[in-house]
């Protein structure tokens, strides 16, 4: 099983990179015409796996989500919060799925999901940061 996106023959591709172009048929890996299509929206293809970007960023307020599903609508997207604090993110369909342990600074009870033109956004508030208390202590010695 390939982690790597390949052609038919088993050729890496790459969608990220224009310039990248099959010497055969220079139009067939190339992101932006329709023989490729399947291959930058791999959800487009009934039981096709989804191959999709997740990013997990902190601020100094919560813990955000963001999961790019092009081609999905709300109804699609499950957001579960499972067992042993995991955030486990999904469609449907079965084509894409993901989780993450949510840190103990998390506050559960305020998960929020918000989805936008195929972007889903997951915000979890955190606890406030509790500060050290500090002592001053005083220096003795001779003056």
């Amino acid at each position: 099983m390939s982690i790597v996106p390949t052609n038919d023959n088993d050729r890496r591709i790459n969608v990220y990179d224009p310039f990248f172009l099959d010497p055969r048929n220079p139009l067939s890996d190339f992101p932006f015409f329709p023989s490729s299509i399947s291959r930058v929206f791999p959800e487009l293809n009934l039981g096709a796996p989804v191959n999709s970007r997740v990013d997990w960023r902190e601020s100094s307020d919560a813990h955000i989500f963001q999961a790019c599903l092009p081609g999905f609508a709300n109804e699609d997207v499950l957001v579960e919060l499972k067992d042993e604090r995991v955030l486990q993110i999904s469609t449907d369909s079965g084509s894409f799925m993901t989780s993450f342990k949510v840190p103990e600074s998390a506050k559960l009870d305020q998960l929020k999901a918000f989805m936008n033109n195929g972007v889903l956004t997951v915000t979890i508030p955190k606890e406030e940061a509790r500060r050290p208390e500090v002592r001053v202590v005083e220096i003795a010695g001779e003056d």
